[in-house]
């Protein structure tokens, strides 16, 4: 079970505002460990992405002037997606701040379509979802019909 923050700019009443809904899923993030400076670009996470960008500047300087071995340069830059992979929540909670969105409340789900079903369940009003009507043909079916075909007695 993941737990999700949810995130919203203005009032929950607010139809507009609920558009706007932001689900930050707590924990681990194997995009961020994976594509590192892309995942900073694709969630607008700017002042981190200059601090990468800084810290592998730093690195590359210290290759041209050091030239340390090739393990000491590739532990460095795991550690640095590794790290920015366990802070991920983090920063978009705090870059969501920034925005001036608010934490209203934490949701469980398997998955986020799971986790936006119980935050807007538990508005109340929003969760009455249509069920559709039985069609003519399946009310008009007598007991005896299994499937498609008549019993064998009819």
């Amino acid at each position: 079970m993941n737990v999700y923050t949810v995130h919203l700019k203005g009032s929950p009443d607010d139809l507009a505002s609920l558009e706007r809904t932001v689900f930050v899923r707590e924990g681990f993030s194997w995009a961020a460990l994976v594509f590192g400076p892309l995942w900073l670009l694709w969630n607008r996470l700017w002042l981190a992405l200059l601090v990468w960008l800084l810290a592998e500047g730093a690195l590359l300087v210290w290759i041209v002037l050091a030239e340390p071995a090739h393990s000491a340069l590739a532990g460095l830059l795991a550690l640095m997606h590794l790290a920015l992979a366990f802070e991920a929540a983090p920063l978009r909670r705090a870059a969501l701040t920034r925005r001036r969105f608010r934490t209203v409340t934490v949701v469980q789900g398997r998955r986020m379509g799971d986790a936006e079903r119980a935050f807007f369940a538990s508005l109340g009003g929003h969760d009455r979802v249509a069920t559709p009507e039985p069609s003519i043909a399946a009310r008009s079916r007598s007991a005896e019909m299994v499937g498609l075909f008549p019993s064998a007695g009819a």
